[in-house]
């Protein structure tokens, strides 16, 4: 198995509002908030933040944290809040944000601090992502006109990497940000700065954009064929810039839910996927892309039917979410080889899971988190089956469980019980009818 590492991102998504097709438009922006209701809110909230702790102590190598605007999409989508409250509660575990969106912000200034501050808090453990944000999220800030999205967002970014390397005040005169004295106080502990990762649905300028700068690729859900050649493109433009290729710097993405067997994973995933393509992410096209959001080059790959959303993501059905790899879904056995397959096409060194499906209960995306640690993921890590944060730690006793799943052993007596009808059966898998069989 190829040697990869883990990453949790939770949707924390309000489910409690109609169908898409019954809304009439989109859940996105224009969901009325009649239908939020503040208890279930705090839940949901709530959930989110104990969910995503327990990554840690099950031995995750990190958590990134997305953002969404205007709509039941992800109610704790304030990356740069919810990351300061994971940080305060985790000691060791990477923790990172795919948001803020820069084009959000009148001055970057802001956002640096905020990275900085960040970085300082965790002790050097906070990445951050470099997301365009989709339409939507323009739409419902308000901030700026997104045919200028791509110009403003790459003058930010140097304004940012600027301020991280400069000890002294600077000046500076851009087509969108002007400021006599830029002067980044504090400054991040990692130096120039965290780790970047760069979310691109297969814009070239995405992919050289990551690559030009020593960034990580997190690949965005598009149609295998389209997946492919993205990481291919992108493998060769870090070639151009002269850089030996980590496998590292592609994250792979995908829906992965786990359970005691192939179907029993079906049954408890399969309604909450399906929700997020015809609910979520299902709407409008000028919603998503509105004029000038993305490079000419991309819009014609849509156009011709080709390229990221060239359909109705909204009519993809489970099946083909399984064989694109959006979804992996399964037992043990059957979730690691598909990983081990869509990794090793993909020459990615990284996974960012989406195990809470971005609409299920609490009880559910827990175990599914735990299965996977200790079933699938020592598997894809060295003997001792540690994370990246854990490395410097031995003993006897495991730090996570998924060093308990790596070093443990066979078990020395099968706990049973008699159940009547059926016979002496395995306690562990009783609760799965297929698996309620005498043992032997």
């Amino acid at each position: 198995m190829r040697e990869l590492e883990f990453y949790i991102c939770n949707g924390g998504k309000y489910p409690f509002v109609p169908h898409r097709d019954e809304l009439g438009k989109t859940r996105f922006i224009t969901t009325p908030t009649k239908y939020y209701d503040d208890l279930r809110g705090q839940q949901i909230v709530e959930d989110y933040v104990e969910d995503t702790v327990l990554a840690e102590r099950l031995g995750y190598d990190g958590v990134v944290i997305i953002e969404q605007h205007g709509g039941p999409n992800s109610i704790v989508g304030q990356s740069i809040t919810m990351a300061a409250t994971i940080i305060a509660k985790t000691s060791r575990m990477r923790v990172g944000t795919v948001g803020a969106l820069l084009n959000s912000y009148l001055t970057p200034m802001r956002f640096a601090e905020e990275i900085a501050t960040l970085d300082i808090l965790s002790k050097g453990r906070y990445f951050a992502g470099l997301p365009m944000g989709i339409g939507g999220n323009y739409h419902s800030l308000g901030v700026m006109n997104p045919t200028y999205a791509r110009e403003r967002f790459r003058e930010a970014h140097d304004m940012i990497m600027a301020a991280f390397k400069s000890d002294a005040p600077f000046k500076w005169d851009g087509k969108f940000f002007q400021s006599e004295y830029v002067n980044l106080w504090p400054k991040p502990i990692q130096k120039p700065g965290p780790e970047m990762w760069v979310p691109a649905a297969g814009s070239r300028d995405s992919l050289a954009f990551a690559a030009e700068n020593g960034y990580t690729y997190l690949a965005v859900l598009v149609p295998w064929p389209v997946l492919l050649r993205n990481c291919q493109q992108f493998k060769q433009a870090v070639a151009e810039t002269g850089k030996d290729f980590d496998s590292r710097r592609i994250a792979a993405t995908a829906f992965v839910h786990v359970a005691e067997t192939d179907k029993q994973a079906r049954l408890e995933a399969e309604g909450h996927f399906m929700s997020v393509l015809q609910n979520s992410l299902g709407s409008p096209f000028h919603d998503s892309f509105p004029p000038g959001h993305v490079t000419p080059q991309s819009l014609r790959g849509m156009a011709a039917g080709g390229g990221y959303r060239s359909v109705d993501i909204a009519k993809t059905t489970f099946e083909d979410g399984i064989k694109s790899g959006q979804f992996i879904v399964g037992s043990p056995d059957t979730v690691a080889e598909r990983i081990e397959e869509i990794t090793t096409q993909m020459d990615a060194g990284r996974l960012l899971m989406y195990p809470d499906g971005w609409t299920m209960p609490s009880w559910m995306v827990r175990k599914n988190m735990t299965i996977f640690a200790e079933e699938v993921m020592p598997r894809f890590r060295k003997r001792d089956g540690k994370p990246v944060w854990d490395q410097d730690k031995a003993g006897f006793a495991a730090n996570t469980r998924s060093e308990f799943g790596a070093r443990r052993g066979p078990v020395p007596a099968v706990p049973t019980a008699d159940i009547q009808g059926v016979g002496r059966v395995d306690i562990r898998t009783s609760h799965v009818p297929e698996l309620i069989v005498p043992v032997k």
